[in-house]
């Protein structure tokens, strides 16, 4: 049948395409975002977060045909076959391929003409892809960070002067780093765990002790999600081993309370104390050195109020309720962290309020950190709700899983 007369057949209000994505609930938005994330764990580069989801509109409307690329994503996200989302062949290239030598120029053009103030400007771009993140979550980034990591990835693997790779590498490890952190939100272990591969790599490349450190500690995160406890701890360490004689002293203090965290779950309580202690002294001291040479990470701006969220969670895992309850309501009435760091302090005083017969409060948090996850697009601060309510019996959550218009 003629390709014409194939699009037209297929022009139905609802066609397989779409009914794929409305069977499972997604906006388009959505979908995109999972496409988005399954090519990265595929290795495949996509289109930026609004074009896709404008050709996402254009394949459901039978306006135009997915290359073969994206018809192989979207056959696994979808787990489905050709024929069941109703995608006829591809049309042919009107015009041959770029010759394989002059698309490698190409590249390589492209990387060096890549200067300071060029690098300034997509360090400035991915730092404000953080703040939105702090703000709205994987709701408002998660696309944005994937396409800059996309083209971060690709000018480093063609760029040739040192200080330029250098440079680049050091973006591609926060780029990829923030990735995993919103790809574990997403409850996508898997994706989160290649991309702090990715930014341990990058890490490497760019000569840094404590950017690699960083990495294995957001690494470390994803163990622990997934009950692998000592081998976490076994990464912190190793974190700690590698960055401490040249991180700044909130990066030290930062490094320490991941240790407590570490130590926490894995129910070493006094070790975990002595740790949060030694994070506390560190805080006191004052900023330390800093590396001139490359722009700050987050874990610079590491404070008290931090501390306390961090501690209270660690206080929390260990049954310590009243204890986490102090320093968590610390933490908020402080205010500062990113929504998810509050969305996951809220579950904490949840689980802590419940745990000593304050339902009325465990609802009322419980009802906040949904609130927020619906706001920003986490699936994980959820799922450690529901985990928390199977353990405790229930009442924590089940009365409280309708978002509230109250969240904090």
């Amino acid at each position: 049948m003629p390709q014409q007369a194939t699009l037209t057949r297929m022009n139905q209000p609802e066609g397989p395409l779409r009914a794929a994505r409305i069977a499972r609930g997604w906006s388009q938005s959505r979908a995109a975002n999972e496409l988005m994330a399954l090519a990265a764990e595929r290795g495949v580069t996509v289109a930026a977060p609004a074009s896709l989801k404008t050709q996402l509109s254009r394949w459901e409307n039978q306006h135009a045909i997915p290359e073969e690329h994206y018809r192989a994503l979207l056959r696994e996200l979808y787990g489905s076959t050709d024929a069941e989302l109703g995608l006829p062949e591809a049309a042919a290239e009107a015009e041959p391929a770029m010759d394989d030598t002059d698309a490698l120029r190409a590249r390589l053009q492209a990387s060096a003409a890549l200067d300071d103030s060029s690098v300034e400007l997509l360090h400035a771009q991915l730092d404000t892809t953080r703040r939105l993140d702090d703000r709205l979550g994987a709701a408002a980034s998660a696309g944005s960070v994937r396409a800059q990591l996309a083209y971060l990835e690709e000018a480093l693997h063609h760029a040739v002067r040192p200080h330029l790779r250098r440079r680049l590498a050091w973006l591609v490890a926060e780029a990829s780093t923030l990735a995993g952190r919103l790809a574990l939100d997403q409850a996508r272990p898997s994706v989160a765990w290649h991309d702090h591969e990715t930014a341990k790599a990058a890490a490497r490349e760019a000569d840094s002790a404590v950017l690699l450190g960083y990495a294995l500690i957001e690494q470390a995160s994803v163990l622990i999600d997934v009950g692998e406890h000592e081998v976490a701890l076994s990464s912190v360490e190793q974190a700690i081993a590698l960055a401490a004689a040249d991180a700044s002293t909130p990066a030290r203090a930062w490094f320490e309370a991941c240790r407590g965290e570490a130590l926490a779950v894995n129910g070493a309580a006094d070790e975990a104390r002595a740790a949060y202690r030694h994070s506390e002294r560190l805080l006191g001291e004052g900023p330390g050195r800093v590396d001139a040479q490359v722009p700050p990470i987050p874990i610079a701006v590491f404070d008290m109020d931090a501390l306390h969220r961090h501690r209270g969670h660690a206080h929390q895992v260990l049954h310590e309720d009243e204890a986490a309850i102090a320093d968590l309501e610390l933490a908020l009435r402080a205010g500062g962290g990113s929504a998810r760091d509050v969305a996951n302090a809220h579950v904490d005083l949840a689980r802590a309020h419940g745990a000593v017969g304050h339902s009325g409060a465990a609802a009322r948090h419980a009802r906040s950190a949904r609130d927020i996850a619906a706001r920003i697009g986490s699936l994980r601060v959820p799922a450690r709700l529901d985990r928390a309510g199977r353990s405790a019996g229930d009442e924590l959550v089940s009365a409280d899983a309708r978002p509230s218009s109250s969240a904090v």
